[in-house]
């Protein structure tokens, strides 16, 4: 089966981060544009399958983008993901009384979410259905120092005793923008409950939260999608 192409173009980083994380994790090609202007470029260098297309940013802002994308190609495939609908609604309903056809939700999305809208837009990649671990966890941190590391070897060392090989994952992802951001943004699910982990790595998280360069995502795994904790 053919890998599907998927260009994110979002002027924040850990926006564009999040989302090739959760869609390179199941098989996606993914390339990420900063501004309307280059997301326009890459999608004339190589066709996108479906584009996710942020509203709110500098340069020409997301409608306008919208526009000269459909200039390039009008079958192209745009999902517009923002928190500002609201804001640019009649600008919106301009733009689709002009026969621009295009779909919108709203931020935050959750993994699942994201996956189910890429499945109806364009259809499963070939890793979709894929075995994923019992779980998965991504750690975002401010600067990867020494204390931090020696912190990581205990949590890989407690979950390498706790599950099998193949049931755990860990990440690392240094955010060197306002760590806050990554939290704003969030596009992870919901809060799953702290009883879910064993005490063994709960004891490990507890010390990495009180460290305060660090934002711990935590996301585990079940049969009806992810649910996160952020410590």
């Amino acid at each position: 089966m053919t890998t599907h192409n998927i260009l994110i173009i979002d002027d924040d980083p850990a926006v564009r981060g999040a989302f090739s994380l959760i869609l390179e994790d199941v098989g996606y090609e993914v390339r990420e544009a900063e501004n309307g202007l280059q997301g326009i470029e890459m999608a004339k260098e190589s066709r996108p399958d479906l584009i996710f297309l942020d509203l709110r940013m500098p340069g020409i802002d997301g409608v306008e983008t919208l526009r000269r994308l459909k200039l390039v190609d009008d079958s192209l495939n745009i999902y517009i993901i923002t928190a500002f609908a609201n804001e640019y609604m009649e600008q919106l309903k301009a733009a689709y009384d002009e026969g621009l056809h295009f779909q919108i939700a709203n931020k935050p999305l959750s993994s699942l979410q994201i996956k189910q809208i890429v499945g109806s837009v364009i259809g499963l990649c070939k890793n979709a259905e894929k075995k994923y671990p019992k779980l998965m966890l991504t750690l975002y941190i401010v600067s990867l120092n020494d204390e931090f590391k020696l912190l990581i070897e205990r949590l890989s060392a407690v979950l390498a005793v706790t599950y099998q090989p193949e049931d755990w994952k860990l990440d690392v992802v240094e955010v060197l923008y306002v760590p806050e951001k990554a939290l704003a943004n969030d596009v992870f699910a919901t809060p799953m409950l702290i009883r879910e982990l064993p005490e063994p790595v709960l004891r490990v998280l507890g010390d990495l939260s009180k460290m305060p360069s660090i934002i711990a995502a935590i996301t585990s795994q079940h049969d009806n999608g992810s649910d996160t904790i952020v410590m």
